[in-house]
């Protein structure tokens, strides 16, 4: 647990081909069965470094998610728009991106970051949950620390991805979310 940010729940990984990521999740490390979630995200705000974003930018080009016990694992295959999943893979880089925390009080934490001079590169709304993602990352030590302020349909949602995860017999790795 970190006593900033709370329990991290979420590694989340960005990949060049997430159909190989997904397959290679799934055949070599036994996590499954992965969810896609539909892009392009239906966020209501978002803004980047400061700025808002078109909302029907293309930055996601894929999004998967499942569970390994209670930890998730999230595949992000960057779309064409500028992000910071995108400016990640240009840079050389691959794998673990950031992870990702339920927060208590989602204002408190974002403006006790931002009071420790913590750069926020991202912060958006969708019907789900409010996030923001936190420049925590120094090469080699730590990835970026995304705080998360989930709603009903965002905890629904990934209890029933844990749970068919848990009784997953190897089969049908890849899977729609339902609506």
């Amino acid at each position: 647990m970190s006593q900033t940010y709370g329990n991290i729940f979420q590694i989340a990984y960005v990949v060049p081909d997430i159909d190989k990521a997904v397959t290679h999740w799934a055949t070599n490390m036994g996590v499954g069965p992965f969810f896609d979630f539909p892009v392009p995200l239906p966020f209501e705000e978002l803004s980047v470094n400061g700025r808002s974003v078109p909302l029907d930018e293309d930055i996601f080009s894929a999004v998967a998610v499942s569970f390994s016990g209670d930890m998730m694992i999230e595949l992000i295959e960057p779309g064409n728009a500028p992000s910071t999943y995108r400016d990640f893979l240009e840079s050389g880089q691959t794998g673990v991106h950031h992870l990702g925390t339920f927060v208590d009080n989602f204002d408190a934490c974002l403006a006790d970051a931002r009071r420790r001079g913590v750069t926020v590169l991202a912060e958006g709304l969708l019907p789900f949950s409010r996030f923001a993602y936190l420049d925590t990352a120094t090469p080699g030590l730590s990835p970026i620390m995304e705080i998360v302020d989930p709603f009903p349909p965002m905890l629904e949602a990934f209890a029933m991805i844990r749970e068919t995860a848990e009784a997953w017999d190897g089969t049908n790795i890849r899977r729609a979310l339902p609506e």
